[in-house]
């Protein structure tokens, strides 16, 4: 089996008072374990689900048949980062007495939570977070009787425990971490918050946190002390995922908060066929949900004569990229075997409308033939989140050949591409890790805001993953590019996808910037027929106000690479990209 799944009594590392307080109220008394067709007959009674006339997908092991869909209502949207808190380890508090009081707080709480668990009635249900050989973990999530929806939502997201997974669960690479456990208590709420609110207090005083999702990321163990959405099991689940990972996974896997997707061409001259496989990884640092670019499917694509493709596409719940892994068409390693997300980002992902077997916050209506139905408008159902059935059969994909940064960079033009080993790395750590110096500018990073392992690790892993795939960067800069242009629209955007596996991208190197390349003119005439003329790369050649905004932009990446202590050659090679502008 890839994790561990007991507790050893004489352990003694990885061990700790959260980790035995969520596995006590998994085993108490009033504790059962359900079946996800038990989940189901139970979700339907939860006093905050509405039930729809509607048929469901079949799930086969989850969903009975004739199923119809359901969705349960949280009341108030709880998936807010500030509300998670990191247990600080054992080391850790024993080097740093405010670690030490930060802990021992935490367990206070966890002390009083399970105090409050044991004596109800709750259940519990288990599931594999992946099929892959390299890398799996058994979970186990359990919820007050109460909210059964919280976990028949994980059956449907995550993998069965049947005889099959179970044997490739064995089969699996060996793990030092434990499986990782997680305990929701949706009703929780904190006691300084309700003193707080309860009694007169003026402008100035600062609300306590009303929420917390507690993570023991040592031992794998959760509590989502108010968590009434399976977004925050998701979180928590591939946080822990990530962190096992990086903690046992001796540098063999990248976590990476993106989709992906896989686009065969294939053209026919002759008879004689040929396809080209492209694989590409998406990663939106803009603040926005544009990483669903990863997902998108090309439905409206045009193909010439003799021409057709195909898009396979990864999960969108958090995904490892495989370094060691000796099958490379499986370096992507999704997690889960469906899809939880809005509707618009469900939407990138198929021909028609997205069909849903679960849901929360959809609004429930009455047709004109007096049937109820869920409202799948998003004006409708702003808040709405579903589950679709992840119907493609390979869910993990190859190594990217290139990696695509959706970014909000104002000093770069809508499309260029890095390939040099040193400036792919340098662009990788300025936009997809935390950048407190870039806090007040438009550059916004953070590709993997969930990350709990310093970025020294994510140096190593980094250049472990690429020197394995030698993958090229992609930038597409969705804000108006030196602030004299408009932002390049979607449509744009996603045939970069098509052209490059098509072998129609022409890149030329940027004459104002080293090292860097742009798509020659004329490449983009058939999605924006005015685009060379909008956003010409070099039409500010020569102009020292967008010279002197390129030189900040490129330096404020240099300033940030120095406060994280990288590797000097990341900064050489922004230094030597900066030489033409001096």
């Amino acid at each position: 089996m890839s994790t561990v799944d007991f507790i050893a009594m004489d352990a003694k590392k990885n061990v700790s008072e959260f980790q035995a307080l969520v596995s006590t109220i998994m085993n108490a008394p009033a504790t059962s374990a359900v079946s996800a067709e038990e989940l189901y007959s139970m979700a339907q009674q939860q006093t905050t689900v509405v039930i729809s006339d509607q048929e469901t997908p079949k799930i086969e092991g989850v969903l009975p048949e004739n199923s119809t869909l359901i969705s349960n209502f949280t009341g108030e949207d709880t998936e807010i980062d500030s509300f998670v808190k990191i247990v600080p380890t054992i080391e850790e508090a024993m080097s740093n007495p405010d670690s030490a009081d930060e802990r021992e707080e935490l367990l206070e709480i966890a002390r009083k939570a399970a105090t409050d668990l044991i004596q109800r009635e709750m259940t519990v249900h288990s599931v594999y977070l992946t099929d892959s050989a390299d890398f799996n973990c058994k979970i186990d999530i359990a919820a007050p009787i109460q909210f059964p929806k919280l976990l028949l939502d994980t059956a449907i997201h995550y993998y069965p425990i049947d005889d099959k997974t179970s044997k490739n669960y064995s089969k699996s690479r060996k793990l030092d971490m434990p499986s990782i456990r997680i305990v929701c208590y949706p009703e929780w709420e904190n006691e300084e918050w309700l003193y707080w609110k309860s009694k007169a207090h003026n402008e100035t005083e600062d609300e306590p946190q009303r929420f917390m999702m507690i993570y023991d990321v040592e031992t794998n163990s959760a509590m989502l002390l108010g968590a009434k959405t399976f977004a925050e099991i998701e979180k928590a689940v591939r946080v822990l995922a990530w962190n096992t990972a990086v903690e046992a996974g001796k540098g063999d896997f990248l976590p990476v908060s993106g989709t992906a997707k896989t686009i065969d061409f294939t053209k026919t001259v002759d008879k004689k066929s040929e396809t080209i496989s492209t694989t590409f990884l998406t990663i939106s640092t803009d603040g926005s949900e544009r990483g669903f670019f990863g997902l998108n499917i090309h439905a409206g694509e045009n193909t010439g004569k003799g021409e057709k493709f195909a898009v396979s596409t990864s999960g969108d719940s958090g995904m490892l990229m495989s370094v060691s892994g000796q099958n490379r068409k499986k370096s992507l390693i999704s997690f889960g075997r469906n899809r939880f997300s809005t509707m618009g980002v469900a939407s990138a992902f198929t021909k028609g409308a997205a069909a849903p077997v679960s849901a929360e916050n959809m609004a429930l209506l009455k047709t004109a033939a007096g049937k109820k139905e869920f409202a799948t408008n998003p004006l409708l159902s702003p808040c709405a989140k579903i589950h679709t059935v992840f119907e493609q059969e390979e869910k993990d994909l190859p190594m990217p050949e290139y990696v695509f940064l959706i970014v909000r960079d104002p000093a770069l033009p809508p499309v260029t591409m890095v390939k040099d080993s040193d400036l792919v790395q340098a662009m990788w750590f300025s936009y997809s890790t935390e950048c407190e110096c870039c806090s007040d500018s438009e550059v916004i990073p953070g590709g993997n805001a969930d990350a709990t392992w310093e970025v020294e690790k994510e140096y190593e892993l980094f250049s472990k993953a690429f020197k394995k795939g030698k993958f090229k960067v992609v930038l597409i800069n969705t804000t108006p590019y030196a602030k004299n242009a408009k932002a390049i629209e979607d449509d744009v955007i996603l045939s970069v996808y098509m052209k490059i596996a098509k072998n129609d991208m022409v890149w030329k190197e940027w004459k104002v910037l080293s090292g860097f390349y742009v798509p020659d003119k004329g490449v983009f005439k058939n999605v924006q027929k005015d685009f060379d003329a909008v956003y010409d790369p070099n039409k500010f050649l020569g102009n020292d106000v967008y010279t002197d905004l390129l030189r900040d932009s490129i330096e404020e990446k240099v300033e940030y690479l120095r406060t994280i202590d990288a590797p000097v050659n990341l900064i050489n090679a922004l230094y030597k990209s900066l030489a033409k502008l001096v």
